[in-house]
């Protein structure tokens, strides 16, 4: 199974090792307090985003690899490699030219990086398409294939894939327009499938924390399965379950 979601779960156990690792007394201080937990999950943009494709090697997820993806979007950031106009405003002939050249050019001197090449598509797709005024334009050729480029990313940037795919219809050939709507159900129907399954997986999870004695300290597991339980993929499995649905309507 791809196990994206898992890592999902992963990073999530991993902070809560580093909140409750730093001293040895930990325990004996929240001991004091109630076991009620309250969490308000802060919004970011990895919640509109519905990945497909898998970090795992061997089947695993490592710290290490979380560590190298985190490292490789700061990298991404740093580097910059498009440029748009800062006051987002629709862009020239000329700037969209401009821009496409140095996108292209970009994945072309770095496609041996299958993964910085996935993150540069999402990321680049998405800016020029709402930054820079794409999306409400009508230069159809150029929504579908910066669409087809969020597809490809499998990131799962469905709310705007979605948008784009709207844009061009009726505007760009029937076989194209019939392999976005295609590429874009099949990817929705793998991420549901997916969260179903991390969903249904997740008692055997909390299970797993409650019996394992490498989780030293009763409050700090009550913690952990609090975390667990509060990530119940039920609000992404309804939002994956509306797209294929307006997805089936295309």
């Amino acid at each position: 199974m791809t196990t994206y979601i898992y890592k999902r779960l992963f990073v999530l156990s991993l902070a809560v090792l580093a909140a409750f690792g730093c001293a040895d007394n930990q325990d004996d201080y929240l001991k004091k307090a109630e076991r009620q937990y309250h969490f308000t999950k802060a919004v970011t943009e990895d919640d509109a985003l519905f990945p497909t494709y898998s970090l795992a090697e061997n089947g695993k997820i490592t710290r290490e690899l979380v560590k190298s993806e985190r490292q490789l979007k700061e990298r991404l950031t740093e580097m910059a490699p498009i440029q748009l106009p800062a006051e987002n405003a629709p862009l020239t002939d000329d700037q969209k030219d401009g821009i496409l050249r140095t996108y292209k050019s970009f994945l072309r001197s770095h496609r041996e990086d299958a993964l910085l090449i996935r993150h540069v598509r999402n990321r680049y797709a998405r800016v020029i398409l709402e930054d820079g005024d794409v999306i409400n334009s009508d230069d159809y050729a150029l929504i579908a294939f910066l669409t087809k480029e969020l597809i490809d990313s499998k990131c799962g940037r469905f709310a705007l894939i979605m948008e784009g795919i709207n844009k061009v219809k009726g505007h760009v050939a029937d076989n194209e327009y019939s392999l976005l709507v295609g590429d874009f159900k099949n990817q929705i129907l793998t991420s549901l499938d997916l969260h179903k399954q991390a969903q249904a997986a997740l008692p055997g999870l909390i299970q797993k924390v409650k019996d394992s004695p490498e989780t030293t300290g009763e409050l700090r597991k009550d913690f952990m399965i609090a975390l667990y339980e509060k990530d119940d993929l039920s609000p992404r499995i309804e939002k994956l379950e509306k797209y294929l649905l307006e997805a089936e309507r295309l």
